[in-house]
C-alpha cells in the first residue's frame, strides 16, 4: 500500500510543473536595434566622394599601391595617399553607404554595399570616382547585431542599425 502511495506521489510532483500561473517570463519583446532603412533610389545615388572626415569607427584597412582605405563601418572608406608610409595623407571619404568590405584588382574597386556589390574606378589626383557596375540583390539583407531579421518592402534597402 506504502509503494502504491510512492507511486502517486512521483506523477503528481511532476504534473504540478505543468500548471501556468497566468504570469509569464519578463522577457521583452522589444527590438533591440532598429534598422536604418533607404529607398532603392536613394541607395544607387548614394555613393559619392567628400571632404576629408575624421575616423570614428574604423573597420576593416586595404593597401593597394599608393593607396590607403580604412572602412568606416557601414558609412565608407577614408582614403589615404600612402606613397609615404611612415604619413599618409588623407585624400577623401568615398561615401558610401552600407559598405562592409572593399577589394582592389587593376584600376577597380569591388565594393559590398549592404545587398549589392558595386564596382568602381577611382581617380587619386582629382579625387573622383565614376560607378561603372552594380550588380543588385548579391548579397542578403543585412541582419541586427543580435541576429534579429527584419522584413522591408522591395524597394527598400538596410544600411544600418540603431539602438
Amino acid at each position: 500500500m506504502k509503494n502504491i502511495r510512492l507511486l502517486w506521489l512521483f506523477p503528481s510532483v511532476f504534473l504540478v510543473s505543468c500548471i501556468y500561473p497566468g504570469v509569464d517570463d519578463d522577457f521583452n519583446q522589444a527590438n533591440m536595434y532598429d534598422p536604418v532603412v533607404m529607398q532603392r533610389v536613394d541607395f544607387e545615388n548614394s555613393v559619392a566622394v567628400q571632404p576629408v572626415q575624421s575616423i570614428s569607427v574604423s573597420g576593416k584597412i586595404y593597401i593597394k599601391e599608393n593607396l590607403l582605405f580604412i572602412n568606416e563601418f557601414r558609412k565608407g572608406f577614408h582614403v589615404f595617399n600612402y606613397s609615404n608610409p611612415s604619413s599618409p595623407t588623407p585624400v577623401g571619404f568615398i561615401q558610401i553607404p552600407g559598405a562592409t568590405d572593399l577589394a582592389v584588382r587593376n584600376n577597380t574597386i569591388y565594393i559590398n554595399q549592404a545587398v549589392d556589390l558595386v564596382t568602381l574606378q577611382y581617380n587619386i589626383s582629382d579625387n573622383s570616382l565614376t560607378v561603372t557596375n552594380r550588380n543588385r540583390n548579391i548579397f542578403p539583407q543585412m541582419v541586427a547585431p543580435n541576429g534579429e531579421y527584419f522584413n522591408v518592402n522591395e524597394n527598400q534597402i538596410i544600411v544600418d542599425f540603431t539602438n
